[in-house]
């Protein structure tokens, strides 16, 4: 069995209203991509017409759904998309569409066999903010990447929502990784490390989605005491 190029992973949790104005873009889009791409929905337990509209999207469109029946968090979710992945490269992002697919492009013209890693960053010289969130939530952001930079120095953005990880690297990643919510993002990229694989950042195009459900002053609370976790993790051995 050959791999298509890309598996695309997009956790969705009570997105029955969100769902019905994206999907149909994403299944346009990646229809159109060389090669061929496989979507993958994960539903983290959602209690709305998620499930629904996703058994409809498998009949008439080429698309796998990953489901179970209580919330886990977006990493728990995220992790269930990857290993169910098949492609050559793993990527994931919001089913909001913050990073527009547009950026898809930009990263598949910048990828070489060399790259293990490869994440959006809205805090590149050459990224375009179309609608920036509120001060208070800048400045949280901000505090949040300053918090994981105490376990992987120099990346500029944990949380935009549009990551990419090479088969090879997402089989050393996502099996060690054990953070279920806010801090996900920082743990992939802590185990990355780790293990010596180069992260590398690309600019994007973002806009804030006032409908946004994260929290992110709640956030940075929970990910200080999920940090400390990471760090006894790779005490007792368990990232490698």
């Amino acid at each position: 069995m050959v791999a298509v190029p890309y598996s695309i992973v997009i956790p969705v949790y009570n997105e029955e209203r969100r769902l019905p104005k994206n999907a149909e873009t994403i299944f346009q889009f990646f229809a159109g991509v060389e090669g061929g791409a496989e979507i993958i929905f994960v539903n983290d337990g959602s209690t709305d017409g998620t499930a629904q509209l996703l058994g409809e999207y498998q009949k008439k469109y080429s698309c796998r759904v990953v489901s179970y029946a209580v919330n886990r968090g977006k990493g728990y979710a995220v992790r269930q998309g990857a290993f169910a992945a098949t492609g050559q490269w793993v990527i994931f992002f919001d089913v909001d569409l913050a990073t527009p697919l547009t950026v898809f492009n930009d990263l598949v013209g910048s990828l070489s066999a060399s790259d293990a890693v490869v994440i959006g960053s809205r805090r590149m010289p050459t990224s375009q903010i179309k609608r920036a969130e509120s001060r208070v939530r800048t400045l949280l952001g901000h505090s949040f990447t300053k918090i994981s930079n105490l376990l992987v120095p120099g990346v500029t953005d944990f949380t935009c929502g549009f990551k990419c990880f090479s088969a090879a690297a997402a089989k050393i990643i996502f099996p060690r990784a054990r953070i279920d919510r806010w801090g996900f993002d920082t743990e992939l990229l802590y185990i990355a490390r780790v293990h010596k694989l180069l992260v590398r950042e690309i600019p994007v195009e973002w806009v804030h989605d006032t409908d946004s459900r994260v929290r992110v002053g709640q956030a940075i609370v929970s990910t200080l005491g999920e940090l400390v976790r990471m760090a006894w993790y790779r005490v007792r051995g368990l990232y490698r």
